[in-house]
Formats: structure tokens, C-alpha cells, sequence
């Protein structure tokens, strides 16, 4: 079995997938990498299926995002992937979102593991995938992969109660769902008078149905702003975002 190195999925932005300005949303941007990586883990011979039968799943544990052009709603995009030479323990994988003209909107780059029923990170190795050439060219060149943990302050600037809509099929918060919450800890004002330049996420543990998250915000000088989600004392996600100057 042969899988090609780039995969291709076509997308058209619905409303609900737009946030107050009509443009896609961040959570939307990782829904439709997800779906492509889906796809094309599907033609590697290492979907869903196939890993469910030996109690196995992909889960994502990084991703840095830069935003060139927030596409707009009722565009056609299209997102190429492309995954990486595996480490022992980690598969990386690069995405483009690229408008009807070809242009690059969105770029980013992930960091994926796969673990089994125990939640123990499955090496690679033990791991067939179909017969493939990899590229060294990423999406993303020179990702800080270390994001800071927010400083806590007295109260947190977003909070939330896990309940079954958050979930996926693996029965923990669907990674897409982490970008709402981060994000929900700016404002309107915030988001209508600047533009997303770029943003990253660290998912360092997983959430279920039942736990209450939340997630604390601390503005850098360098610009940069840090979301940090917790479960009590217990850092689930970290995330690191950035609005560009001047106005939208």
C-alpha cells in the first residue's frame, strides 16, 4: 500500500463557523485541519478504524497557527496536509489554508501522539503506516513549541463545566474546543478593534464530562498574550496568542 505525500479537502465557510466579524474562527481553523488530517490518516492506513481495532487514538498535542488572511464567510478554502518523518514518539504534520486564488490564508504547523487504552503514548514503530515519502519542508519554520504558563490571578477570565457537547468521540474535550475557550477570555472590543496574527496551544492533559476549567489571562510586554485552562491546580492547557497593531 502507497499513500501520497500532500492530501487535499475542500471547504466552504458556513455562517455558524464565523465569529462577530463573519470571519472563521480560530476553533473552525483547527475543526478543518482536523478533518483534513483525518482524511488523509485515513489513505496512510492509520484512520480511525483502523487504530480503534488495536485500542489505539490519535490525539493532538501541540499546534502553532500564523494567520496571514482570516478567511471570510462563504469562501472556498482549501487545506493541504502533509505529515513529517515520525520521532520515536511523535508525528508531525504541516497544514496551508489557501483561498480560490491559491493564496496562503492560514499556515500551521501540529505535533500528534498516539496512545492505547491506558493512556500510554504508543511509539512509533509499532505503529504500520502505508509506504510513503516524507518532506522535510514545513508549513511553519522555527515554532516555539514552550508556551508559559499564564500567572494566576484572583479570578480567572473564563470558566466552564464540561458537559457531553464538548466532547469527542474519544470521549474527552475535542481539541477544537479549547480554541473557543481561550478565546473567550478576550472581549468583543478587543477582538473588533484588532486583528489575530497568530496563536499556539499546548494540550497538556485532558478534560472530561464533569470537570470544571478555568482559564486565567496575563498580557506580556513582548505582546503576546498568555491563556493558561486549569482543572484546580492542574494545568490542562496552555496557550499563547497574539493580536497584530493598528485596527482590523
Amino acid at each position: 500500500m502507497r499513500a501520497e505525500t500532500k492530501s487535499e479537502t475542500r471547504f466552504t465557510v458556513r455562517n455558524y463557523e464565523t465569529d462577530i466579524n463573519r470571519e472563521l474562527k480560530p476553533s473552525f481553523m483547527l475543526g478543518y485541519f482536523q478533518e483534513a488530517a483525518t482524511a488523509h490518516s485515513d489513505k496512510m492506513g492509520m484512520g480511525y478504524d483502523v487504530l480503534h481495532r488495536d485500542g489505539r487514538f490519535w490525539v493532538l498535542s501541540k499546534i502553532c497557527v500564523q494567520i496571514l488572511r482570516r478567511p471570510t464567510f462563504g469562501e472556498a478554502l482549501r487545506a493541504v496536509t502533509w505529515p513529517h518523518a515520525p520521532n520515536r514518539a511523535t508525528y508531525e504534520r504541516s497544514f496551508i489554508l489557501e483561498d480560490a486564488e491559491g493564496n496562503n490564508c492560514v499556515r500551521a504547523l501540529s505535533r500528534w501522539c498516539i496512545l492505547d487504552r491506558g493512556g500510554h503514548i504508543v511509539p512509533t514503530s509499532l505503529v504500520a503506516h502505508a509506504e510513503m515519502e516524507f518532506t522535510e519542508g514545513r508549513a511553519l519554520e522555527n515554532c516555539d513549541w514552550k508556551i508559559a504558563e499564564a500567572q494566576s490571578s484572583p479570578l480567572p477570565a473564563f470558566s466552564v463545566r464540561i458537559a457531553n457537547s464538548e466532547c469527542d468521540l474519544n470521549g474527552h474535550v475535542s481539541n477544537i474546543k479549547y480554541a473557543d475557550y481561550v478565546f473567550n477570555c478576550f472581549s468583543v472590543a478587543e477582538l473588533q478593534k484588532q486583528r489575530l496574527g497568530e496563536f499556539a496551544l499546548h494540550y497538556v492533559r485532558q478534560a472530561y464530562d464533569g470537570d470544571c476549567l478555568d482559564f486565567y489571562r496575563e498580557d506580556k510586554e513582548d505582546g503576546y498574550m498568555l491563556v493558561t485552562g486549569r482543572r484546580g491546580e492542574e494545568t490542562v492547557v496552555a496557550a499563547r496568542v497574539r493580536l497584530g497593531e493598528g485596527a482590523r
